[in-house]
This record gives C-alpha cells, structure tokens and sequence, in this order.
C-alpha cells in the first residue's frame, strides 16, 4: 500500500498527484451539501430574463437581491435548497414556470488559516462545510523540509462570543495520518481553524514576518528589531487598490495562545495612533475593501 502523499517534507510522489485529484473531486461532489454563507458569491441565471441573471453576493445578512424580487435569505441553505426557494419566489409572484440556476462562483464564508513550514501559508476559503488535514495539507502545497512531525490546530471554543479569542488546542500527528495509522476525518478541518505547522528545528526562532493580501508584494520578510506594521506593509511595496486599511490584522503565536491585533493603518498614517511593532513570526494581513 502506497502511504506517502504530496510534499512530504518537501518530496512529491505519485500518490501526491493522487490525492490532489481525490481531493479535486471530493471538493465538486461537496458543492451540492455545500451550506451557503456571508460573502459567498453566486451566479444566478434565469433562463430567458436578463434583469435576473448576474453574480450576486451574499450580504452580511445571509440574502441576495433581485430585481423585481427584492432581498431572498439564502444563507445556510444547500445551493439546490437556494435554487428551489429563488424559482418559488420568482413563480409566486413574477414569472410562470421559471427555470432557475444556481453556482458559487466564489467561496467566500468558510476561511481558514495555515501558518508555518507549508509551501503556501496563508488565508483559504473552504469548499466544504468541513474538511480534513490530508485536503488542507494539498490545498497549500504540502510541507516543506524543516516541518516538524505534529501541527497544531487552534479552534474557537463553541461557547466562545464572536470575535472573541480564545481558543483550544490540537495536535495533530501529521505522520500518523500520512502513514495511515489515524483516520485523517477523526478530527474534522471546520471554518475559523488555525493550522499551525511549526519547524522541527525547535531550538531556532523564525526570524521571519509575513504579509498577505492587498498588497503589491505579499510573503516573508526577514525581522529586525523595531519592525512595525507600517513599515512591513511599505516593505511589501504598499497598498493595492480596494486595501481594507482601516481592517488590516496581525496573527500571532505564542506557544498555545492564538492572538488577533485589529489595526487601522489608516489612522497609524496619520498619526492618529502608534504603529504596532511586530516580533518574530507575525503574519499582517490587510483584507480587501467591501466597498
């Protein structure tokens, strides 16, 4: 049995190709159990009406607008679930026997964030309700060289207030689950996680930042004392148009605490407030603009 997968530590194998085709496939059969959410983006058409059919977001408060038709609450519902409720609204009250379509053109609702010794660090949106670390661990490239054997998983507990911090802990044995001795499904990838894969070369500090997002030049920069959230945006070469400025964020580990810095870098410019120095390890990200 073939038990090594993509970019174990840093080799591709035949069974990487693989998985990244299982995980292709699993993820188009999960759009159908797919659950609709704020900032999904979907496309609509309605067979025959032009007014009808377009790309529609859906708003903070789980709907999407139509002409004619007005706000319909779409979030959590199936994309089938969607379409059967939008062709009912439209057939009640405007149009005779419509025939309607629905796909997500983006997802946009279930994120997630992989920081470490992965190929691809960074912000992801999942196309399921749920997934696990083999699909994580394909969907940013694998592993590099110096990954350690474990990585942690930090987790909003369910009690926890929206936008509150605290977290629980996971480990997760990555050599476990890539040799096959733990089912990769026992501990499920859900929206919001934070999957941290550390280096094995636990005696030497990352002396590295990371920045991503709307930015011209996002990824890791090396750290030097004094180092502040400005500066790395500036480093990165600035702000690319529709930059959240005023919503940029820092990531932050330490040892089994999970921190999230909101900052306004607008007003940081101005002067309005002191820049946020960053240590070791930090990642900045500036969002994209909702208007």
């Amino acid at each position: 049995m073939v038990t090594s997968f993509p970019r174990l530590y840093g080799v591709v194998t035949a069974a990487g190709c693989a998985l990244a085709w299982i995980v292709a496939a699993a993820w188009a059969s999960a759009a159908e159990t797919y659950h609709l959410g704020i900032g999904d983006v979907l496309k609509i058409e309605v067979v025959g009406e032009a007014d009808l059919t377009g790309v529609f977001p859906v708003s903070p408060r789980g709907t999407v607008t139509l002409k004619l038709a007005g706000e319909i609450e779409v979030g959590g519902l199936t994309l089938t679930e969607a379409r059967d409720k939008l062709r009912a609204v439209l057939e009640r009250d405007y149009l005779l026997n419509p025939t309607v379509k629905v796909d997500i053109q983006e997802y946009k609702s279930k994120k997630i964030l992989v920081l470490g010794e992965v190929r691809k660090p960074g912000e992801y949106f999942l196309r399921q309700d749920a997934t696990n670390i083999l699909e994580i661990l394909s969907l940013v490239g694998g592993m590099t060289e110096n990954a350690a054997s474990d990585a942690i998983l930090f987790r909003r507990a369910a009690e926890q207030p929206a936008g509150g911090e605290g977290r629980t802990k996971y480990t997760i044995s990555l050599q476990d689950v890539l040799s096959g001795r733990q089912d990769p499904d026992a501990l499920p990838i859900l929206p919001d996680d934070i999957i941290n894969v550390p280096s094995r070369k636990s005696d030497t500090q990352s002396y590295q930042v990371y920045i991503e997002g709307k930015v011209k030049s996002p990824g890791a920069y090396d750290f030097r004392p004094g180092m502040t959230v400005y500066e790395l945006c500036l480093m990165a070469g600035g702000f690319l148009p529709f930059a959240a400025e005023n919503r940029a964020e820092v990531i932050r580990l330490d040892g089994e605490t999970v921190t999230r810095l909101k900052i306004n870098i607008k007003k940081i410019k101005k002067g309005e407030i002191h820049d946020v120095p960053l240590v070791p390890g930090d990642k900045v990200i500036v969002p994209e603009s909702w208007f």
